[in-house]
Order: structure tokens, then sequence, then C-alpha cells
């Protein structure tokens, strides 16, 4: 079965933000970063409460690299970054329905800072790890452009064209 939506997004988990932003830069040429922390409420499985991470954007060919580095809360990247270090922990679809889910993907994470209009998480993660190698991230189409014009701004203004 296919995904209902746009791949749009690589996401990496780093220990450390500065130290990922360099590596990406010299090994992949990638950047400039535009950085963006959050801190918001949300629930990782059975955990509910605050998270909060350093965030790091560039494109990476067609596509967004998100780079995060785990600060406050039990969330998947701070699971993945303990148990199996830094890497490519999931791949993010723009969709309009978040209800959209595989046979045997249950929703494992939902992020609170952003909600649809009727109080649903704007962005989730299937639980896919043990079939694919990687959560699939599920977000709201609107949000992802919204979340992609300011990177694409900060590029530009940065001197980096936008790739389409």
């Amino acid at each position: 079965m296919r995904i209902p939506g746009d791949f749009y997004q690589i996401g990496i988990v780093v220990r450390d933000i500065d130290e990922g932003m360099e590596n990406y830069r010299r090994l992949l040429g990638l950047g400039p970063f535009w950085r963006l922390d959050t801190d918001y409420e949300g629930r990782y499985r059975d955990w509910r409460g605050r998270f909060a991470n350093r965030n790091a954007f560039t494109k990476w060919g067609p596509v967004y690299l998100e780079m995060i580095e785990p600060v406050v809360g039990e969330g998947n990247a701070k699971e993945w970054l303990e148990t199996r270090g830094e890497g490519i922990f999931h791949l993010g679809y723009a969709v309009d329905d978040l209800s959209w889910r595989p046979e045997g993907a249950d929703c494992v994470f939902e992020s609170w800072g952003a909600t649809l209009p009727n109080g649903d998480a704007a962005v989730i993660h299937l639980d896919t790890v043990d079939a694919l190698g990687y959560f699939v991230e599920l977000s709201d189409r609107a949000l992802v452009g919204r979340l992609n014009a300011g990177i694409d701004r900060f590029l530009a203004e940065n001197g980096k064209e936008t790739l389409i």
C-alpha cells in the first residue's frame, strides 16, 4: 500500500546539533542550516509530557533534512539515539489525512506543538521500525508548507538557492 502523501523529509538524530551540522556540511556539502528549537507537549508510546529539541533544517537534493538533538522528554528520537546511535530515524510525508495507517502500524508518537482544527496532533510517527528500519512521520500538508517556506526563505537569504 502506498503512503497517501508526498515524501518531503529525512529525519536524522544527533548527539550534538552543532557537530551534526558541521559533519553534514563537511562530508556532504549540506547547509546552511536554519536553526529552530522546539518545546512542546506530546506522547511517545505510554509516556506523555514535555519535549524540547534542538533542530536544524536544510535541503538535501529535492527533499528537506531535519536534524534533531533531543534535550528534554522520553521520545523516539532520544530512544533511537540511546539504542541505535546517530543517523536516519524517520522519513516524513506531507499528508491530507493523518488517520491513515498501513496494516499493523500504530501511532506511537504525537506532537501537540501544532494541532489540527479538531485538536489532533499535526505531526505523528508510525511504528514502522521493525518492518522498514525507521519511523514513518505523517505531517499535516499545510504545516509542512509553512515549515518548508521558512526553510526556503532562510536558504535564499543565506546564499543557497532552493532545489525543486
